[in-house]
C-alpha cells in the first residue's frame, strides 16, 4: 500500500508513471554586514533591515542612538535579484575645545527600503543636544539637561519601524535610544528588540538588534542597552566613555537579515497509479 495517507500531493498536470516523489526546499537563512545581492528562492519571507548605529561622544559625553530598525514578517519577493546596502557605524566623536559629538549612523537598505541610522551622542561640553535618527542619540553632561535627539523611524513599504528618542542629558550625559525602548536613566542605553529570525525555527536562537549605547560618567563607563555587549547589538549605538577623557565607542554598522521558509516546491511530473487511484477515491485529488 502506498503511505499516500500522509504527503500531501496536488495535481500538477503531469504524466502518470511510475515515481513523483515531491521536491522541499529547505528554510534558508541571509544575513548582510556589508552590501549585497540577495537572489530569492521562495516567493516570500521575513526581512530585518537595521540602520547602522551612532558614534558616542567623547569626554564623558552621551551614547549613540541604535539604527532604525524595520521588519516585515512576510514580505513579497521580487521575481529578480536584490540589492542589498549595509550603512556603517557612526564614528566616536573627537576631543577638542567643543568635545565634538559622535557622527552619525548610515542608512541600510533591501529592495529600495531604508532603515535610517542612528542619531549621534553629544559630547560633553558645547555641542550638548543629541541627534536624531533611526533611534536618537542621547544629550551631553554640560548646560544642565541638554536636549536628546529623537527618532525619525517610520512604518515603510509594507514593514513596521521600531525606534526610540535618546536619554536627556545633564550629570551624567545620556544614554542612547534603542528599538525596544528609550534609556531607562542616563547612563544606560535604551534596549533593542529580540528576534530569531537570524536563526532556523528547529534551534531558535533571541538574538537583541539594535540597543542603544550607554553614557559617560564621572565614574565609570556607561551601561549599552539590554542583551548588548560592549557598545551594543548589531546596529547598536556606540556607548561613551567614562572617567578617562577623550574617550569614547564607535557605533556598529546595519545589518539585514532575511529568512526564508521551506517549502512544497512541486514535483518531477509523474505518479504512480496507485497512488492517483487512492487520492481519486478519498476526493483528494485537487484539480488545481
Amino acid at each position: 500500500m502506498s503511505n499516500i495517507g500522509t504527503r500531501n500531493y496536488t495535481n500538477n498536470g503531469g504524466v502518470i508513471g511510475p515515481d513523483n516523489d515531491p521536491a522541499q526546499v529547505p528554510e534558508n537563512i541571509s544575513t548582510f554586514s556589508s552590501p549585497g545581492t540577495f537572489v530569492p528562492a521562495a516567493p516570500a519571507g521575513a526581512v530585518l533591515i537595521i540602520g547602522g548605529g551612532g558614534g558616542g561622544g567623547p569626554n564623558r559625553g552621551a551614547g549613540g542612538g541604535a539604527g532604525g530598525l524595520l521588519y516585515n514578517s512576510n514580505y513579497t519577493f521580487p521575481g529578480s535579484p536584490v540589492s542589498v546596502s549595509i550603512g556603517g557605524g557612526g564614528p566616536q566623536g573627537g576631543s577638542g575645545p567643543q568635545n565634538f559629538p559622535g557622527g552619525a549612523g548610515g542608512s541600510s537598505t533591501f529592495d529600495g527600503v531604508t532603515a535610517p541610522g542612528g542619531g549621534f551622542g553629544a559630547g560633553h561640553g558645547g555641542n550638548s543636544a543629541g541627534g536624531s535618527g533611526g533611534s536618537g542619540g542621547g544629550g551631553g553632561h554640560a548646560g544642565g539637561p541638554a536636549a536628546p535627539g529623537s527618532s525619525n523611524i517610520s512604518p515603510t513599504g509594507g514593514f513596521t519601524g521600531y525606534g526610540n528618542a535618546g536619554g536627556s542629558g545633564g550629570d551624567p550625559s545620556g544614554g542612547g535610544g534603542g528599538a525596544g525602548s528609550s534609556p531607562p536613566g542616563r547612563t544606560n542605553g535604551g534596549n533593542g528588540l529580540q528576534f530569531d529570525i537570524a536563526s532556523p525555527t528547529a534551534s531558535p536562537v533571541q538574538a537583541y538588534y539594535a540597543s542603544g549605547g550607554g553614557g559617560g560618567n564621572g565614574s565609570g563607563p556607561g551601561t549599552a542597552g539590554g542583551g548588548s555587549s560592549n557598545s551594543g547589538s548589531y546596529g547598536g549605538g556606540g556607548g561613551s566613555h567614562g572617567p578617562v577623557r577623550g574617550g569614547s565607542t564607535t557605533g556598529q554598522g546595519g545589518y539585514v537579515v532575511i529568512k526564508e521558509p521551506g517549502f512544497f516546491a512541486g514535483a518531477p511530473g509523474i505518479w504512480r497509479l496507485n497512488e492517483v487511484y487512492e487520492l481519486v477515491k478519498a476526493n483528494n485529488w485537487s484539480t488545481n
